[in-house]
């Protein structure tokens, strides 16, 4: 495990570097080369957030959050589960979830079988069989949560690679080519899209990023704040599924089956700033307002179909809390939810330090 200390690497991007696709992809490199599992984490959440900027100068300063800022924390929060942080939890509440379990069926199995199968033995069985259970049961979560953390440590930080590379080099690309071009230029978009494949996301195609990158590029363009914020968060939300459908098996593999409610109400904690969220509570609303004006009656048609349509992600704004994160259908439903809540929100910008920091919950209404 790397230090402390070791973990103070930063980025020291010059202004020609910012928009430089050469600097980035070394750079991209270089995070997801790292062997050491907790450095590389630091890297790739630092480059994220070196990206995150370049993405918002090119966008436009007043065009909210995009996909790197919000990876930022998302790779933060992966964090914890790298440097095995959620360790002590996961095994105090797969402990106490598995004895539960295994008393009960050391009850139930005792107790029917000397009512119908082995009706010589001594009632005082049933209780000796619920202590045996609760110990077994026990034992056996103590391991599936050992288990589990380390194999989800592997399983993340191989996640946190695939995400940075996959979106980042293309971050890259669309930086330099749209950060000194004044105006509109279809050709040129249609240059960047050519090196995004075509087809569905669980078939190695790339249509969500072509989708995402052309909702930038509108934004990067439009002049109409209402218009650039609907296209930057429509972005956001099309890249982050592309992500979700590519980790899926990660993020099943991660949470096992006997743990993952368990595991989704009292692990899928995490920070944007210093506002802690949690995934099994509802997304709080700022300041009494759902969501910022601009993000209230949306006028994009697609972005409302996205949400909204037969096969919407869920962008009403009643978010259900998620109960099970490994399903795609509750994980989106909370993160477009937050991406609309959150878009402007100031903490959502800042840099990460890594450092716990004192809690802070956004206003419930």
């Amino acid at each position: 495990m790397a230090s402390a200390a070791s973990w103070e690497v930063t980025l020291n991007i010059r202004m020609n570097d910012s928009f430089n696709k050469e600097y980035w992809d070394r750079e991209i490199h270089a995070a997801i080369t790292t062997p050491d599992p907790t450095l590389a984490n630091k890297k790739i959440t630092q480059v994220h957030y070196g990206l995150s900027q370049a993405l918002r100068a090119v966008t436009g300063i007043d065009s909210g959050a995009n996909f790197h800022t919000w990876a930022v924390w998302g790779s933060r929060k992966a964090g914890v589960t790298i440097r095995q942080e959620d360790l002590s939890e996961a095994i105090r509440n797969a402990t106490i979830v598995s004895g539960i379990v295994g008393l009960i069926v050391g009850l139930a199995v005792s107790a029917l079988s000397i009512a119908f199968w082995l009706k010589g033995l001594p009632w005082i069985l049933v209780p000796a069989s619920a202590v045996v259970g609760l110990v077994c049961g026990g034992l056996t979560g103590r391991w599936i949560a050992i288990y589990s953390r380390r194999e989800a440590s592997r399983l993340i930080l191989e996640g946190n690679r695939i995400v940075l590379e996959d979106i980042g080099k293309q971050t890259a690309r669309f930086v330099e080519m749209f950060h000194d071009s004044p105006g509109a230029d279809e050709k040129s978009l249609a240059l960047f899209l050519a090196e995004l494949r075509t087809g569905e996301t669980t078939n190695g195609g790339q249509s969500l990023l072509r989708e995402a990158f052309t909702q930038y590029y509108a934004a990067r363009y439009s002049k109409d704040l209402k218009q650039k914020h609907e296209a930057n968060y429509f972005a956001n939300c099309l890249a982050v599924l592309h992500e979700h459908i590519r980790l899926e098996p990660y993020i099943k593999k991660s949470m096992p089956y006997i743990i993952r409610k368990c595991a989704t109400k009292r692990l899928m904690q995490f920070d944007v700033g210093q506002v802690k969220l949690r995934v099994s509570e509802e997304v709080p609303k700022l300041e009494g307002k759902p969501v910022p004006e601009t993000l209230r009656d949306l006028t994009n048609l697609k972005l409302s179909d996205f949400l909204n349509g037969d096969n919407g992600w869920g962008g009403d704004l009643r978010t259900s809390p998620a109960r099970d994160w490994t399903n795609i259908r509750e994980r989106m439903r909370y993160i477009v939810q937050l991406f609309r809540v959150m878009h402007l929100e100031h903490a959502v910008f800042s840099e990460p330090d890594f450092q716990v920091q004192p809690e802070t919950r956004l206003p419930r209404t």
